[in-house]
This record gives C-alpha cells, structure tokens and sequence, in this order.
C-alpha cells in the first residue's frame, strides 16, 4: 500500500511516503508532536495575555489568566526538556533511538516540516538580502517573497 501526502502542489513536497523506514517515521511523528506543541503553546499564551490585559484589574479574571499562562510555559519548558532528555534516556536502557530522537535531527525536521506546511515547500531563505544591502534601498517589487 503507498501512502504519500502532497502538501505543497507547486514543490511536490510529501510527508508520508511508502519508502519511509521505521525510523524516519518516528522522527516525523515527533516533529509534529514537537512542532504542533509549540504553536499550540504560543497561541495559547497570546489568548490568555490578551484576556489579562483585557481584565480590568479583577482578580477574578487575572489569577486564571496568569495561571494559564504559566502552565503554557511549563508545557513548553517540559517540550523542550524532552528533546534533549529523551535520547540521553533511551541511551542509559541501550536502545540505539539515535536515528530519530537526535535534537539536531529533530530540529531539522521541524524546519522541513515549518516550510512544507507553512510556506508551501518555498523556503524563506530564496530572497537575496544582500542585493538590497549593496544598493542601500528596499525592492520595489515583492514577487520574489
């Protein structure tokens, strides 16, 4: 059975393939778990700041929020903590997980993942700062972004 997701129409960037082992499904599992975890947090934290502003001054209404807010950033604390505990973990039990569970390789996937997802397979790093530093003045012309 071929599984294969095209996300991105113009790139053909896939996901899933059917000619992914084990551990490249591993290690693209825990970049999505990690990366959806993070803009999850960060949202989460911008609602809750923005119902803390919004307060007025009740303390009814800033304790949830403050406290909310706190747990967010514990969660995100734990997420990255797990990045770099776990392979350190499953080293001390000697499984071998450094194919998959490497915070290098785990960094560079999410990186994938951000530009597959988010930017349609196009990366950010196409657009040529340094012509508009040598020229001293902003492009007139954004298609190239």
């Amino acid at each position: 059975m071929f599984v294969e997701i095209a996300l991105a129409s113009s790139q053909n960037a896939t996901l899933f393939t059917s000619r992914m082992d084990f551990g490249d499904f591993i290690l693209l599992a825990i970049s999505l778990i990690v990366l959806f975890a993070w803009i999850f947090s960060i949202m989460y934290i911008l609602w809750w700041w923005v119902l803390l502003i919004l307060s007025g001054g009740k303390d009814d209404k800033i304790k949830p929020a403050i406290n909310s807010i706190r747990y967010a950033l514990i969660g995100l604390w734990v997420i990255v903590l797990s990045i770099f505990v776990f392979p350190k973990l499953a080293w001390l039990l000697g499984l071998d997980v450094s194919k998959y569970s490497s915070p290098d390789k785990i960094f560079v996937k999410i990186k994938e993942l951000w530009d597959t997802i988010f930017w349609n397979g196009t990366s950010s790093s196409n657009v040529n700062f340094d012509s508009w530093k040598s020229t001293g003045t902003l492009p007139t012309d954004f298609s190239d972004l």
